[in-house]
């Protein structure tokens, strides 16, 4: 299929639809199975939407003095007519685009993902688009690409909520460093499920680095107290969103689940595992 026989559209999708605390992703796609994050929106007050062009878009389409770093719409209209004119015209999403140059030159090349037969294979994707930065989704990896896996997430649904969400992701994009330094340097947004026998016995200490299960995926975090009245309740801070929320103990597992053997051994299998650890 020759590039001006592509077509080109958009999604809208609320993430979280909580009151308050709304999450709206806006997702663009072509005929070839492309898609790309390009808007996300978050709600800083009650019916206060913002709307922010996400770092992934402006790495393939560039920055202009109309859509750049710092550009942000306050209300949805401005949104729709941007999308609009990205997708009016058609081709392919990455036609004419510096992506493949710019992740050739990246600093992830040195902590490649091993892609090859990793179909079936469950992995955590990490979000740091604004609004649900330090979220790691579950996933099932579908296909793969010398550069890209193609995920379905296993709690995300599709817009008409019929089938769970597919997108491209990178394979092997190196995270930016979390706010206080306390995760791996050089850890990818790509990583495999914790293994079961390496989950945490639930006991905590405070300040320790955890994730915790909240609106559907595994956040970054830190302990930083109980509920005295409720034993079962632990208090943790969401930094990637500067958020604070009581969650179960249950929903909480400690960051750094891999045995340092595993790590040794994903290192000299060139998979990106040792990057899961805090």
């Amino acid at each position: 299929m020759s590039n001006n026989q592509v077509q080109r559209g958009w999604e809208e999708r609320v993430i979280c639809p909580e009151k308050g605390s709304r999450v709206v992703h806006y997702i663009l796609r072509d005929s070839t199975a492309n898609s790309l994050l390009a808007v996300v929106g978050i709600e800083r007050s009650l019916n206060h939407m913002f709307y922010t062009v996400t770092e992934d878009y402006l790495r393939v389409f560039g920055s202009t003095a109309a859509v750049n770093a710092r550009t942000a719409w306050k209300a949805r209209k401005y949104v729709v007519k941007f999308l609009i004119s990205i997708t009016s015209g058609g081709g392919s999403l990455f036609a004419n685009s510096n992506q493949q140059q710019n992740e050739a030159t990246t600093p992830h090349q040195q902590h490649p993902m091993a892609i090859t037969d990793s179909a079936g294979e469950h992995i955590e994707v990490l979000c740091q688009d604004s609004g649900m930065r330090g979220c790691w989704f579950r996933c099932k990896v579908l296909n793969s690409s010398q550069r890209r896996l193609k995920v379905q997430y296993c709690d995300i649904n599709d817009c008409d909520g019929s089938a769970k969400l597919e997108e491209w992701v990178p394979a092997a994009r190196v995270a930016t460093p979390d706010k206080f330094g306390a995760r791996c340097g050089g850890r990818l947004t790509v990583r495999p499920w914790p293994n079961s026998e390496y989950t945490s016995d639930n006991n905590f200490r405070v300040g320790a680095a955890v994730d915790s299960w909240w609106s559907d995926g595994w956040w970054e975090g830190f302990l930083i107290g109980c509920d005295m009245d409720a034993p079962n309740n632990l208090q943790v801070y969401f930094p990637g969103e500067d958020k604070f929320a009581t969650v179960e103990r249950k929903h909480v597992r400690e960051t750094g689940l891999l045995k340092v053997q595993d790590v040794e051994q994903s290192r000299a299998e060139g998979v990106g595992r040792a990057c899961y650890l805090s």
